[in-house]
């Protein structure tokens, strides 16, 4: 009996420290990503197969006090990336995000030929912290095996 006893404090503390701490919102809508870039398996000099379609998601979020809308979000550069959009986005609407509220934007990668790819995509919201955030796009196609 005493061996519980002694374990339960050690095992309420560590408990308590799982707790998440949440951070304080900031003054008006506040755009959050998770990254400022995207590469697809350009890491260690690899590539992705020419062919072969990789995969990459940008997490976003509204850490502001007031409602976040992502007006657009548009692609320029090789047409070897393709953007999944959340649904109001994909229809031509604004999507708004309310504080703490997440969502994704899902890239696809399927290089054409072995070579070095670049793009961007761009998020236009009304953001207190830029209205417009530019996030670049890099692949590597590589002949497949």
């Amino acid at each position: 009996m005493r061996l519980r006893t002694l374990l339960l404090p050690i095992i309420l503390l560590a408990l308590a420290g799982c707790g998440e701490d949440e951070e304080a919102l900031k003054e008006g809508p506040f755009l959050f990503l998770d990254r400022e870039s995207l590469g697809f398996d350009v890491e260690f000099g690899s590539g992705t197969y020419v062919g072969a379609t990789g995969f990459n998601t940008l997490y976003i979020e509204n850490r502001g006090d007031q409602p976040l809308e992502i007006k657009q979000v548009t692609k320029s550069g090789d047409g070897v990336f393709t953007l999944r959009l959340p649904q109001e986005l994909s229809e031509g609407k604004s999507l708004v995000l309310e504080s703490r509220k997440i969502t994704f934007v899902e890239v696809q990668f399927k290089p054409t030929q072995a070579k070095d790819y670049t793009g961007t995509f761009t998020i236009e919201s009304n953001a207190g912290n830029g209205a417009t955030k530019a996030i670049p796009l890099t692949g590597r196609g590589i002949p497949p095996p």
